[in-house]
């Protein structure tokens, strides 16, 4: 497969987002960023028409939203300096324009294969930290542990790009992908990433058989195996696993007290409490991007300390931008759905679809617990999913 001076600067964004990123974030984004900067001598007079595209547009109105807010907000232009939380975004619209030789059928495996090298990298530096130190958290020695979970589940469900094509046998080989993105997460003790595996995987589910593309007698079969599979692990020693563990005791917390009790989820309830009072005082533009965190810490009833976030992307939109921050968030989710959906009907469109939703469900649910947007290794991930969904329905 051959590609032009164009197509090539997209492939090293690839590369250095699927197969270094969960294992080498810095670098990776280093890389990522650059390129998309590069790539933006190279969008000739094709912009127009990729402006078009809903995968462009939409982030670009959301960033839009988020500077005025952030400028109002802030009461000074100094508020703009926020939008570069969001900078990997503003590489979509010149990589995919850079992208648009990309054949999508050979595309497509070309980036699962750079994904699951990724999470197999991924997976392999959780095992080995677990086994050498025994440690609790896997994924220190690569990032935060919550980040580190987010990217490795990310990649490891967009290996499963290999499927949306024609699908043969040696294909089913990218499911490897979730499940060593599962080996990664619950080795990180990621309690919001290992919740997000199972909506992930209902969303999956719920899309294959809604589009058509399994039975529900087959969806039903997968769903047993699962729960055997799922049994066989607890059985073998996987409830010691600290993902698990805090897994199941908040579970036991949610039946015996509504919420867990455990002073994390403590600190991020009054977060969560203090971000909405500060949006209820600025519902509109909210209060900036520099700001934001002290004044939901003064608000909250007890003080959560001094965080660069709210640990919630509604909390941190809604603080921050208020209900322009909310509907930009809104459109930043949306945007790779929009785009599938109208894109030309095509065989692959309802199995992009399956795995576009089940990306951005991640997304939604992971950010529910921990911030996802403005974190730049997870922003560049998503950018990522955006540029991916771009050329797999070109």
């Amino acid at each position: 497969m051959l590609y032009s001076v164009r197509s090539s600067v997209v492939l090293l964004a690839l590369v250095a987002t699927l197969a270094m990123s969960p294992v080498a974030p810095e670098a990776g984004n280093v890389i990522f960023l650059a390129l998309g900067g590069l790539s933006i001598s190279l969008m000739f007079q094709r912009a127009g028409e990729q402006l078009r595209r809903p995968i462009v547009w939409m982030p670009l109105l959301g960033l839009g939203l988020i500077a005025i807010s952030y400028a109002i907000g802030a009461k000074s232009f100094e508020g703009l300096v926020g939008l570069a939380f969001f900078s990997p975004l503003f590489a979509i619209w010149p990589l995919l324009t850079a992208a648009e030789d990309m054949k999508s059928d050979d595309s497509s495996v070309l980036i699962a294969i750079l994904a699951l090298a990724g999470v197999a990298g991924a997976a392999v530096v959780a095992v080995m930290e677990v086994v050498a130190t025994g440690t609790v958290r896997a994924g220190e020695g690569v990032a935060n542990p919550i980040h580190f979970a987010d990217v490795a589940l990310l990649v490891g469900f967009l290996a499963c790009a290999g499927l949306v094509g024609k699908v043969t046998l040696w294909r089913f080989l990218f499911l490897l992908g979730p499940v060593l993105a599962i080996v990664a997460v619950v080795l990180s003790g990621t309690r919001g990433a290992v919740v997000a595996i199972a909506g992930m995987l209902a969303v999956a589910a719920i899309g294959l058989v809604v589009l058509r593309l399994v039975s529900v007698k087959q969806a039903l079969f997968a769903l047993a195996a699962l729960v055997v599979g799922g049994a066989v692990a607890l059985f073998l020693g996987a409830s010691q696993l600290s993902g698990i563990q805090r897994v199941l005791i908040d579970m036991v917390d949610v039946f015996q007290h509504g919420v867990p009790t455990d002073e994390s989820t403590a600190i991020r309830l009054q977060m969560i409490s203090g971000g909405i009072k500060a949006f209820v005082q600025a519902p509109i533009f909210g209060h900036g991007p520099l700001a934001f965190v002290n004044l939901a810490n003064e608000l909250s009833e007890l003080p959560f300390g001094n965080w660069p976030h709210l640990h919630n992307d509604l909390a941190d939109f809604a603080a921050s931008a208020g209900i322009l921050g909310l509907v930009a968030y809104a459109f930043f989710l949306l945007a790779p759905i929009v785009e599938v959906v109208r894109s030309a009907k095509t065989e692959a469109r309802p199995r992009i679809l399956v795995l576009v939703s089940t990306l951005v469900a991640g997304f939604f649910i992971m950010g529910l617990t921990n911030a996802m947007f403005g974190i730049l290794t997870v922003t560049v991930s998503y950018a990522v999913i955006c540029v991916v969904t771009g050329i797999l329905v070109a």
